[in-house]
């Protein structure tokens, strides 16, 4: 993916180049040109022949940029977070930061990438995006006394997103209990939270981010459930460095707050985006599988589902969730 990176270095002001003259810069085979082409159109990305004028992206291309995004990090946000870092490819963004635990401290460290060559997603699945397309993002924070609903901190992590994104323009967006952010029964982005803890003692976690900002039609074609994107709940295109910067600022701020009050005061806002409150669903465990009727979460971010006329609360498992009529 280097090579095709240094191809889209070409084609991002979205003008035509022809092949010739982006194989003479490169100092490749006008073979090779076509080689990285087609693999960026295997990935998702739209590259156009212009016939008689070569390639083109029709938009172009925005690249993450670490200053740009340092430039927008709030006053609070430049107090909380030492680093943004930004690679074009990694095999994850929440590898990197788990594999420097032990040898750095990654309080407060930013990582991102255009690119993920083993992007994951929960249990155990991965997470496309194309490049281009969305943000790849994890944070490090530590907690020297992990707050009693520590399990909750995901859903906390929601209501940041959906603070975020509300505050760029966004639309019509609701939570999926445990980790998915919607916009009209569409996924939007999901949730990733890792960690490594000492027994009664310190805890340190990576929050890994996936938000899709804009998606071509290709890159919709080659992920297989219903999804969309931030410019259709916004109506228009954001800069992808303006929306980390308002994601990393948000986070900033409520994780600093979790950590004195837990996921109390964040209960009542998360319940107000709750996509699964009255309707049917199954959730699939381990061992059984449970239908009934979602009713909201509990105090430490357990979901509720009301069967039988009885309320029982799960702390984990997969949700089934048949679409709205």
């Amino acid at each position: 993916m280097q090579k095709a990176f240094a191809l889209l270095e070409r084609l991002r002001d979205g003008q035509a180049h022809s092949g010739e003259d982006i194989a003479a810069q490169l100092g490749v085979t006008r073979a090779a040109v076509w080689n990285q082409v087609k693999r960026l159109r295997a990935e998702g990305v739209e590259v156009h022949a212009v016939s008689g004028k070569g390639y083109r992206l029709p938009g172009g291309y925005e690249f993450l940029d670490q200053q740009l995004i340092e430039l927008a990090l709030s006053h609070a946000g430049c107090r909380a977070i030492r680093s943004v870092r930004v690679e074009r490819v990694t095999n994850s963004t929440n590898q990197r930061l788990l594999d420097a635990i032990g040898d750095a401290d990654i309080h407060g460290a930013v990582w991102l990438a255009e690119y993920q060559s083993r992007g994951r997603g929960r249990r155990g699945g991965s997470w496309l995006a194309p490049p281009g397309s969305g943000l790849c993002l994890s944070l490090g924070w530590c907690f020297d006394s992990p707050p009693a609903s520590l399990s909750a901190l995901g859903l906390v992590v929601g209501v940041a997103l959906v603070r975020a994104l509300t505050r760029l323009g966004a639309r019509d967006l609701k939570l999926k209990w445990p980790n998915d952010v919607y916009h009209e029964e569409h996924k939007l982005g999901g949730i990733l939270i890792e960690m490594r803890s000492e027994f009664s003692g310190p805890c340190t976690v990576v929050i890994g981010v996936g938000i899709n900002v804009a998606l071509t039609a290709d890159a919709r074609a080659r992920i297989n459930e219903p999804i969309t994107d931030i410019a259709a709940s916004c109506r228009e295109v954001l800069s992808r460095n303006v929306v980390a910067a308002a994601i990393i600022n948000e986070l900033a701020g409520v994780l600093d707050d979790f950590k004195q009050t837990g996921f109390t005061s964040y209960r009542e806002e998360w319940q107000r985006y709750d996509m699964l409150a009255g309707r049917p669903l199954q959730l699939e465990m381990t061992d059984r599988t449970v239908a009934g009727v979602g009713c909201g979460v509990g105090p430490e971010g357990m979901l509720l589902i009301e069967r039988d006329g009885k309320t029982e609360s799960f702390l984990s498992g997969h949700i089934v969730l048949d679409p709205e009529p």
